[in-house]
């Protein structure tokens, strides 16, 4: 059992440790960051040293303990500088207050399912070539579990490896935070202001249950930051300097983005249109030479080539389940007719053909063309997107109570039509190809609406003496809903499953979760005798051999 201040107190280590290797990555990259970003940097920089590591040796004790202290040394280290001391009590003011989201007895629900096996596998065994042939949950890794391998640490154990969706939450609203205040302080009363209020608002509100956040609400978070550091970029002066700044940005933002899941990788297409903003500037000679020449360029190809070699690795395909890119001819390899299967599989099931209680009879009419909108309408449109819809109005309405005015000013326009019209292709890529909100429909949805209202309040905005109070009293009440939207969901757990956190604060662990470990058990011991081989290979044949063996 793990009571209350112990958890509490690991959860600030691994925060700190973040903050460590955000300063890291920073100085690396030599990229200058904001708090909140400095975070975000952090996580990436650890998931990807958590890929490199995993090469190499499990995520044990041992190593993970060496990996937090470096982080600790690292934020010690900035710790003291007076002006970031005065950064950390907002540090610890966020996280305290969002904290009360990991207290949890009900998990995600493919926690057990596929979230925590994977996790288990890294923590006890070095890279597995194949791996996608044991589970279909597998075959598409996130970096969200090789960053919860970090977090298996010696008193806590497996207490907070289900635990990293917090920290994106914790220092996405640290950058929300911060850029609010900043524009107030330099009385910088504009559309990005209000879209960084909105959006705030948005992820405490809507997302304030963690157990849900799974692979995908994290990205979706993250979505919110890209497109203000583009939209903040693309109408600032016309500058190599604020080039730079924003390319890095944004180039690190969406590397994060794609590291939680490959199908993300369309959101590089907001990459391409940057440059296209800044053409004046990027036509100039050498240009291009010198910013893919940047540090942080180098590092985005590094950190594409191996997340896309992790996938391959475990499937035999560089994104999957697009078969295109699948060579099914290696041993571990997962055969193309499979893939297209599963294609067919997840398709069918964000468009509202498939759920745990029933599938449709005839797949291949329902998938052609637009024969499975009236049925998407029915189960998934009514009441999951209605239901979402409505709350984003409520919102929107909450928010021009405080800030609106009827008076309208005269502003300079604004330079959003090409990120707008990204965001409906997108937008309408979404709806064609995987309509459910968890691939990506949540802040598509909710920018296509908040983009073009910022623009709108900006100019309508009730600059009073008040203004920074309503402010902060919409951010506090933010706090406020999330805060007691967990208690009463603590309370249900209570109810139900006798859930006490001042008891025993961990989640619910599924102790069948060891089916796992012995089929890998057993896998590892088909290894080359002499020891040569480096990295256990799961072939497909294998895999039929531990099946009947069991």
């Amino acid at each position: 059992m793990i009571n209350l201040p112990i958890l509490y107190f690991g959860y600030l280590i691994i925060l700190f440790s973040i903050v460590g290797f955000g300063y890291l990555s920073s100085k690396l990259l030599s990229i200058r960051l904001s708090l909140g970003e400095l975070g975000l940097s952090g996580i990436l920089f650890m998931t990807i040293l958590s890929y490199i590591t995993n090469l190499f040796v499990s995520h044990g004790f041992i190593h993970n303990s060496i990996f937090l202290v470096i982080g600790l040394v690292a934020f010690f280290f900035i710790l003291k500088k007076k002006l970031f001391r005065k950064k950390v009590k907002l540090v610890l003011l966020v996280s305290s207050v969002l904290f009360i989201g990991i207290l949890m007895y009900k998990t995600h629900d493919d926690f057990f399912y596929y979230h925590l096996p994977y996790t288990i596998s890294l923590i006890e065994f070095k890279k597995i070539f194949g791996v996608g042939n044991l589970e279909h949950g597998f075959r598409t890794p996130s970096s969200i579990f090789y960053f919860n391998s970090l977090f298996y640490l010696p008193i806590l154990e497996k207490s907070l490896i289900n635990s990293g969706v917090i920290y994106f939450l914790i220092f996405s609203n640290i950058f929300l935070i911060q850029k609010i205040f900043n524009r107030l302080k330099n009385k910088k009363y504009d559309f990005i202001l209000v879209l960084s209020l909105f959006s705030l608002l948005f992820i405490n509100t809507i997302f304030y249950r963690l157990a849900e956040h799974g692979t995908d609400r994290s990205a979706l978070i993250l979505i919110f930051i890209l497109a203000i550091n583009y939209l903040e970029g693309t109408n600032r002066k016309l500058s190599k300097i604020n080039f730079k700044y924003y390319y890095q940005k944004i180039l690190v933002t969406t590397l994060l983005i794609i590291s939680l899941k490959s199908f993300y990788l369309i959101y590089t297409i907001f990459i391409f249109i940057f440059f296209l903003e800044f053409r004046k500037i990027t036509l100039e000679e050498n240009f291009y030479k010198k910013i893919f020449f940047e540090r942080v360029s180098f590092y985005f190809l590094i950190g594409i080539t191996i997340f896309i070699f992790t996938i391959f690795s475990n499937t035999g395909c560089l994104i999957y389940p697009a078969s295109f890119t699948c060579i099914d001819t290696f041993s571990w390899s997962i055969p193309k007719k499979e893939v297209i299967q599963m294609k067919t599989w997840y398709e069918l099931w964000s468009k509202a053909g498939a759920s745990p209680n029933y599938r449709v009879d005839d797949v291949e009419f329902y998938l052609s063309g637009l024969n499975w909108v009236p049925n998407w309408i029915q189960n998934h449109f009514f009441n999951k997107i209605s239901d979402f819809l409505l709350s984003l109005f409520v919102i929107l309405i909450i928010s021009s109570f405080f800030l609106v005015r009827y008076k309208k000013a005269n502003l300079q326009k604004k330079n959003f039509h090409l990120f707008y019209g990204v965001l409906l292709l997108l937008l309408l890529e979404w709806f064609l190809n995987h309509p459910a909100l968890r691939y990506g429909g949540f802040t598509l949805i909710a920018l296509f609406i908040f983009v073009p209202l910022s623009i709108f309040t900006e100019s309508r905005l009730n600059l009073n003496s008040k203004f920074k109070k309503k402010i902060t009293f919409l951010i506090f009440l933010s706090f406020i809903i999330f805060s007691f939207k967990n208690i009463d969901r603590i309370l249900k757990e209570s109810d139900k499953y006798k859930y006490n956190p001042f008891i025993n604060a961990h989640y619910f662990i599924n102790n069948n979760t060891d089916h796992f470990n012995k089929l890998l058990l057993k896998a590892e011991k088909k290894r080359d005798v002499d020891g040569k081989k480096f990295y256990i290979v799961l072939d497909r044949n294998l895999i039929k051999k531990i099946q009947l063996n069991k």
